[in-house]
């Protein structure tokens, strides 16, 4: 990465990367990010991230400052160099070009995940988390747990609680094996585990169940709805950073955010079968 930013300036062709607000969550925005890096790297093009004002753009920051741009700065380098913007749609094809699923969803296989999840770059060598997002961990996790392990479930848009008028996909649900799912945590409670969801309900409803397991005072949003706030983003981004400290994650069922997660420091990563 460090070559790479050393001959930025020197590259006359550009990829802009464009992550808007709706087009998904903080799991897309880093993956598709990791993607097109690669691909910059190897065309030798520089590579910006537009800047769109979301919120996550706060918290989750890259470590280099002339890897961003906005629409100003943009307008200005089309008149020196070929700048090329890239949105969500032209990387799905390119992923289908080389042969990989598009989603971290229920419908991939966990070969293709892992194998694409090998290919991206260690995030930390791109990104870092802004001192609110560590101060506000500090608030949430006692900090006497330094060993956990992180269970991620992610039930899906159908039960996200939240008006459902903002939510795009009302009949999304995720598959997982509640059998699994319940083992591990009784295989386990000599540990530490972090258990986090989409879905408050349900967190509470399995730490009574389950009373050893350790759940987080957030509030639960999903940061590509308009209506999620920025305390809930904050919530949110703080989760991600705890799961990314993890000794191990977890994933019950497939969602991007723990995938994604287990790719920040590179986190063994286990995935309960259905």
């Amino acid at each position: 990465m460090e070559n790479y930013i050393k001959e930025f300036d020197n590259y006359k062709q550009a990829n802009i990367y464009n992550f808007e607000q709706g087009k998904g969550g903080i799991g897309d925005c880093l993956k598709y990010f990791l993607i097109l890096l690669n691909k910059s790297i190897k065309e030798k093009k520089r590579l910006y991230y537009l800047q769109n004002n979301i919120d996550t753009e706060k918290y989750l920051k890259l470590k280099y400052e002339k890897m961003y741009i906005d629409k100003d700065s943009l307008n200005n380098l089309k008149k020196t160099i070929n700048c090329k913007i890239v949105n969500l749609g032209s990387l799905y094809k390119y992923l289908k070009k080389i042969n990989h699923s598009v989603k971290c969803d229920s419908y991939q296989k966990e070969d293709d995940i892992k194998k694409l999840l090998s290919e991206l770059i260690t995030i930390n060598q791109v990104f870092i988390f802004d001192n609110s997002v560590i101060e506000n961990s500090n608030l949430l996790l006692n900090s006497k747990i330094k060993n956990y392990i992180s269970l991620h479930v992610r039930l899906g848009d159908k039960f996200l609680e939240t008006d459902k008028k903002f939510v795009f996909c009302k009949q999304d649900k995720r598959d997982y094996n509640k059998s699994a799912l319940f083992k591990f945590i009784e295989e386990n409670k000599d540990k530490n585990i972090i258990f986090f969801c989409d879905n408050n309900q349900y967190k509470l409803d399995l730490k009574k169940k389950y009373n050893d397991i350790i759940i987080l005072d957030t509030e639960i949003g999903h940061t590509s709805l308009s209506n999620t706030t920025e305390k809930q983003v904050l919530d949110t981004v703080t989760e991600f950073y705890i799961m990314c400290h993890s000794d191990k994650i977890v994933c019950a069922s497939m969602s991007g955010f723990p995938l994604i997660a287990s790719k920040f420091n590179d986190i063994p990563l286990t995935i309960l079968l259905s």
